[in-house]
């Protein structure tokens, strides 16, 4: 019941928060410097795919961040990204309070915020809502408010994301210039 009450309160902060984030107005930049992914623990997606997009766009491997969700608590793991965050409901209160290294997450502007989840789950939502991006890329499926670009394929089929998302976000560093 309690977690129920909890998941109210945390729906109606997300509302707000979504609100807010369109009347946000974009900056121009001319590459991105510093990136964050938010993914669910259950895809199992190889870091490897961020680090290869990360190339791509000669982002240092010190200037990404990975925020894996999970329904329990996660053990670490070795990683070839440094900056990982490992985030469980736990990680937020009752009332939407965020706790531990969250809090140090959401003081960080990043200029690309990877939203990789195609539906549309709490957590990852309020999350994603609540950091500070430049420009914001997920999946069709998952809530539009989140992103300025949405790409319409399946988040396992990683290569063709890497190959779309790259070709993209490429075009809108060139219509920034």
């Amino acid at each position: 019941m309690v977690r129920i009450l909890s998941d109210f309160v945390l729906q109606f902060k997300l509302n707000r928060k979504l609100k807010s984030l369109t009347s946000i107005s974009k900056k121009h930049l001319t590459q991105f410097k510093t990136v964050v992914v938010l993914i669910p623990e259950s895809y199992e997606i190889d870091e490897q795919l961020f680090l290869s997009l990360s190339k791509a766009f000669k982002i240092s491997n010190q200037n990404i961040t990975i925020v894996v969700f999970s329904q329990r608590k996660i053990e670490e793991q070795k990683v070839k990204i440094k900056n990982r965050i490992n985030c469980s409901r736990d990680a937020i209160g009752f009332w939407g309070n965020i706790n531990g290294e969250l809090s140090l997450l959401f003081q960080q502007e990043f200029d690309l915020l990877i939203n990789y989840f195609d539906d549309k789950p709490l957590l990852p939502s309020f999350i994603s809502a609540h950091c500070q991006a430049k420009v914001r890329l997920g999946f069709s499926k998952s809530n539009h408010a989140l992103n300025d670009l949405m790409l319409a394929i399946n988040p396992q089929e990683t290569k063709l994301f890497l190959s779309e998302s790259t070709r993209y976000l490429k075009t809108i560093l060139k219509k920034v210039k």
